[in-house]
């Protein structure tokens, strides 16, 4: 691109094979100083007062946590990395800390460590949002602003940042695949897990999509299936759809393991050019299935673009600023946001395709 995309979503998302075993992720904190430490844990800081005592901010400098999907993952890894560039570039402290497997329990204890421990600022991206009301009430009752992403139906959030509209990510999904199926057969759609809302919902788009566009392609009976994000599942799941459905053509995947695991169950059936998938993933993930032509492309918004224009969203309204339609988040596709209710939308889904995959650099 070395333009890069913007987004909201690997997974995602948005985002591609990569995950881990399970239980509560480590504590990190990125500071502005460039530094990594280590958080205290719940028996130090009982023993300096109990979780009940807040953290005083310092100053008008506030106290940050963003809570991730998942840890350990390159997505995720990514967008650390911008979180901590962001921590550098803005002076501020920001705690980065999320579960080691995608589990909605533990990421809903850590941020329930996190509120306890007095943050001003909390953003995070569910694996459950519904289980994240909750504690997000209890945040924004204790005065802490709460910035989600990935999650546009929650009612305890003071906004969620997408990085596109989700009918519009959902129908360029469907119009990538569409054009590579010849706009005809059967196709079933892939998601993370059934919970994962912004994910349901670009499927439910995409299906919504080829009904009104492409009158020859047929959802099977299955209609979704989920790969608890996870690349050997869609891998397992794409080949038993496969043997299931002789003439299944297409697998339309919102998450970003989607499109790798059903990609290499594609080539190893020798039905390439014969078969085809879509999902939001990573480009290097990706790669060489865009190169030999197993894949004809991906979608994709940029993660780290997206945790910076949360970061940036929720300092402006710790500084008491107006956050109104054509609101500037300081970052490239944030520039002039839309305000729908509580969702902040930018612009920002693209195809990666054989001719871009090497811009992006992850």
């Amino acid at each position: 691109m070395k333009k890069k995309v913007l987004a909201g979503l690997l997974a995602a998302a948005m985002t591609a094979a990569m995950l881990m075993g399970c239980g509560g992720g480590d504590d990190s904190k990125t500071s502005g100083s460039g530094n990594t430490e280590q958080t205290p844990s719940n028996d130090e800081q009982d023993a300096a007062g109990g979780d009940d005592q807040a953290q005083e901010p310092s100053g008008d400098t506030p106290t940050i946590a963003f809570v991730p999907k998942v840890m350990g993952q390159a997505w995720w890894d990514y967008v650390e990395k911008n979180v901590k560039e962001w921590s550098e570039e803005n002076g501020i402290d920001v705690i980065y800390k999320g579960p080691t497997s995608v589990d909605a329990a533990d990421q809903v204890k850590i941020m329930t460590d996190l509120v306890n421990q007095g943050v001003d600022i909390l953003c995070f991206s569910p694996n459950d949002p519904a289980s994240c009301e909750a504690i997000c009430k209890e945040a924004r009752d204790k005065g802490i602003i709460v910035i989600a992403t990935e999650a546009s139906g929650m009612e305890n959030v003071d906004y969620d940042v997408e990085a596109f509209d989700e009918t519009g990510l959902g129908g360029f999904l469907m119009d990538q695949l569409a054009a590579q199926m010849g706009e005809e057969g059967q196709y079933i759609t892939m998601v993370g897990s059934m919970t994962m809302e912004s994910q349901n919902n670009w499927a439910d788009a995409a299906v919504a999509r080829q009904e009104e566009a492409y009158p020859n392609m047929e959802l099977v009976p299955d209609k979704r299936v989920a790969d608890d994000s996870d690349a050997e599942k869609a891998y397992n799941l794409t080949k038993e759809m496969i043997q299931k459905y002789p003439d299944l053509k297409g697998i339309l995947g919102t998450g970003s393991f989607d499109a790798p695991g059903a990609a290499r169950a594609i080539q190893e059936l020798g039905l390439t050019g014969k078969v085809f998938a879509i999902s939001v993933a990573m480009p290097l993930e990706v790669k060489d299935y865009l190169q030999d032509g197993t894949l004809g492309s991906v979608a994709l918004w940029d993660p780290g673009l997206s945790a910076k224009a949360m970061l940036n969203l929720g300092v402006k309204m710790h500084n008491g600023e107006e956050i109104a339609s054509g609101a500037d988040l300081g970052v490239e596709g944030y520039n002039a946001v839309e305000i729908q209710g509580t969702v902040v939308v930018g612009q920002g889904q693209i195809a990666v395709t054989m001719e871009n995959v090497d811009n992006f650099g992850f």
